[in-house]
């Protein structure tokens, strides 16, 4: 008998971390779609393959076997860990309100061929915490380089390091400089800002492919 009270206590244990996960999992998918909702097609994607790798990171601090689900504390804990990441970027927070720091992930450019001309790039990675590479020139020559990049009051606020340092310029990756400058969502554009006034407007370009060319040429300074 006592075994069979043992087994039956076991099994009250189980049933009960079972809905924990199962409360945890639903409450994951319910603020994954809303989140996905409010993103644009390239935004969504970096959302998938964003929780793909979540998953997978998961399972391996879990110990659990690709590919299949096991219902533990610790999937548990992860979930509802993952689940509160997700909510804040819903309300906003530190992230582009109504849209998350998602929204930008990806890449921007802008292509102009007016005076000396004016190439611009930046790709964005998925996450708060987003460390990039950027690039910008004219006819006459550019530089690129990697940056970091914070969060705060809906602006990506960013740091630059070059490949090859110029005087006066970014200091050589991997130094960062002073925060110079932020991006923000436009409407479907990015603007680049640097001392509050705009510097760039940047367009969403898939990955390998050139910005639009910007044929509105300014008169030459």
């Amino acid at each position: 008998m006592a075994f069979g009270f043992a087994a039956a206590a076991a099994a009250g244990v189980q049933d009960t971390g079972s809905r924990d996960y199962d409360t945890q999992d639903a409450r994951l998918n319910t603020v994954y779609k809303k989140l996905s909702g409010s993103l644009d097609d390239a935004g969504r994607k970096a959302l998938r393959d964003e929780e793909r790798q979540w998953i997978a990171g998961r399972d391996k601090a879990c110990g659990v076997t690709p590919g299949t689900v096991v219902k533990n504390s610790c999937t548990t804990t992860q979930t509802s860990f993952r689940a509160d990441e997700l909510a804040k970027r819903v309300r906003g927070g530190n992230m582009p309100a109504g849209q998350g720091a998602q929204a930008v992930a990806g890449d921007w450019g802008y292509r102009t061929d007016c005076n000396l001309g004016h190439y611009v790039q930046l790709h964005i990675p998925a996450g708060s915490a987003a460390e990039g590479t950027w690039s910008d020139g004219t006819q006459n020559g550019g530089s690129q380089g990697r940056f970091k990049g914070e969060w705060r009051d809906g602006k990506l606020y960013l740091r630059f390091c070059a490949e090859e340092a110029e005087r006066g310029g970014y200091p050589a990756c991997p130094a960062f400089g002073d925060v110079d400058g932020y991006v923000q969502p436009e409407g479907k554009q990015l603007a680049w800002y640097r001392a509050d006034s705009k510097y760039v407007s940047l367009e969403r370009v898939a990955k390998g492919v050139k910005a639009p060319l910007d044929k509105q040429c300014k008169d030459e300074m």
